[in-house]
């Protein structure tokens, strides 16, 4: 009887434990946001009228910027899904990479690309004439850039979702009489919807959080709002009321994500049957060719070719130095970064698969909740909750590295928790029985069981929250010391001052760590529906276009 008692107590102590720790990271995560709320509601914007204008400029310009995104993502990156997942042509293997590139580039280091690309000393203007070249800082131009850097999200789910289902819907519309185009428009692509949703949806996320674009062309979204109000201002708690309209905008854009992945969780297993392909003719061929070169040249080959034009090789000395402590303090904050996201994420990752409460999964939502949200409302909620702790102690705060490193731990964690957690769920809990059967500690377990099956998923997440890291632009803007920069930093301070080609290095510095998450992205995807395409069943419903 006493040791039943005991092994009751310690899965009590046990549960305790793994609560405390989910319920200190979801504070963690949430005390930047609440911060937000309590100096939106306890503060009144010092510009008063004037300012209740400007909030519903910048409300009324990030909608519509959103839509605009919205309408080009939707087409651009659905069409190019449809093309590489539904017909066959020559050099779609090629294309079902490529397409993904566009991912590598910050969309404002593209928005300087294009700035130049376009100006008037620009190559366009060298061909055609100064008078000749379109005006691209504008609310279109800014939507411009966003479709193309923000495009394959729509894509690669849309990819995934119509290679999976391809064989099985396309039979049954073919033996109903539909043509191979009419099953593919009507019957794949509104079973592809939900695949579209989320992935229009992850991309309005990154158009309602982006700032270097929208600042460069001058457009006055919620985000330019922000720095405006709290830099050229100083209202904070204007500046919190905006990031709270921002912050409300991403909860919707999240709402709408879940409810396309409720969609594509009750799909039927039986639908999930080899791809089936449309053997083009060649002149359809030619014209899948180039819809599908058309992203990669305007989202990829152009912006990456003006940086590479720009690049001089008489370097400056000060310019290499500067460059190089750049690079320097960008890998300072993305290891430490990641490492701390990584260290978090596996405690995360190891309470919630303890955790069987509702409590515990509302807590663990709260936790992963990061990545939706802007850095822009990240950062100013931690001024604020800086500013709140200095008046209760008296001590001002002033940002510095470990502000940012809180900055980018609490937006990051996300990513690191969801490559860990998908680690971690591949080792049986069967394991764990026969661990402590022989006697192991949950410490000893997740050191000798767990960590060596789930290390590879772990530190890829640790990868992709150090670039990440290493790209994120408004956190790092607002909460930076004086005088520390990093390749993101230094890029929008060159390529603002008109300093493109001083800019350049460091944005293809930038560009080349973004190449390894997108092409493994890609390469992925490509991998998982090809494990699941049934090539005995495909042919026989290979169409003719």
């Amino acid at each position: 009887m006493a040791g039943k008692i005991d092994n009751r107590n310690n899965g009590n102590s046990g549960a305790w434990t793994n609560g405390l720790i989910i319920a200190a990271v979801a504070i963690f995560v949430a005390a930047p946001i609440l911060a937000t709320f309590v100096g939106a509601t306890s503060g009144n914007s010092a510009q008063g009228h004037l300012w209740s204008v400007n909030a519903a400029r910048y409300l009324s310009t990030t909608v519509a910027l959103c839509a605009l995104v919205g309408i080009g993502v939707a087409i651009l990156g659905g069409g190019a899904a449809m093309i590489t997942a539904l017909t066959d042509f020559p050099g779609r293997r090629y294309f079902e990479i490529a397409l993904v590139l566009p991912f590598a580039i910050p969309a404002y280091v593209a928005a300087y690309a294009y700035a130049d690309f376009f100006g008037p000393f620009g190559f366009v203007a060298s061909i055609f004439g100064a008078d000749a070249t379109p005006e691209i800082r504008t609310l279109i131009g800014a939507a411009f850039i966003l479709v193309l850097t923000t495009y394959p999200y729509v894509y690669l789910a849309m990819r995934a979702s119509l290679a999976a289902r391809s064989a099985a819907f396309m039979e049954a519309a073919r033996m109903l009489g539909a043509s191979p185009a009419r099953a593919a428009t009507r019957v794949l692509l509104a079973a592809g919807r939900p695949a579209l949703i989320g992935g229009l949806a992850l991309a309005l996320m990154e158009t309602a959080a982006d700032y270097g674009v929208a600042d460069f062309f001058g457009v006055p979204t919620l985000s330019v709002g922000i720095f405006r109000t709290w830099y050229g201002l100083g209202d904070l708690a204007g500046a919190t009321q905006l990031a709270v309209g921002l912050f409300l905008l991403a909860m919707l854009l999240i709402l709408i994500e879940e409810a396309g992945r409720r969609g594509r969780v009750d799909d039927n297993v039986k639908a999930h049957r080899g791809r089936v392909r449309l053997r083009l003719s060649r002149s359809h061929a030619s014209a899948a060719i180039f819809a599908c070169s058309l992203p990669l040249i305007f989202g990829f080959l152009i912006p990456a070719s003006v940086l590479v034009a720009k690049l001089d090789s008489h370097f400056a000395v000060g310019a290499v130095r500067g460059l190089m402590q750049s690079v320097s303090n960008t890998a300072l904050l993305a290891v430490a970064g990641a490492a701390i996201a990584t260290a978090l994420a596996v405690l995360l990752a190891y309470a919630a698969r303890k955790t069987r409460s509702k409590l515990g999964a509302v807590l663990l939502r709260v936790s992963t909740l990061g990545y939706a949200i802007p850095g822009a409302v990240i950062a100013i909620g931690i001024l604020a909750l800086m500013a709140t702790l200095g008046r209760f102690s008296g001590i001002a705060i002033a940002g510095g590295i470990g502000v940012l490193l809180y900055a980018y731990v609490a937006r990051f964690l996300t990513a690191s928790y969801n490559a860990t957690s998908g680690g971690l769920q591949q080792i049986s809990p069967q394991m764990d029985a026969a661990a402590q059967s022989l006697g192991a500690d949950p410490v000893r377990i997740l050191k000798d069981v767990h960590w060596p099956q789930m290390r590879g998923a772990a530190l890829a997440g640790a990868a992709i929250v150090a670039i990440d890291i290493a790209k994120e632009l408004p956190a790092t803007l607002l909460l930076r010391s004086f005088n520390f920069e990093t390749l993101s930093t230094r890029i929008y301070r060159l390529a603002s001052d008109e300093r493109l080609a001083d800019a350049a290095p460091a944005a293809l510095i930038l560009i080349a760590l973004g190449l390894i998450p997108a092409i493994a992205l890609s390469l992925f995807g490509t991998n998982k529906n090809a494990r699941k395409s049934d090539t005995a069943s495909a042919g026989d419903f290979v169409g003719e276009a």
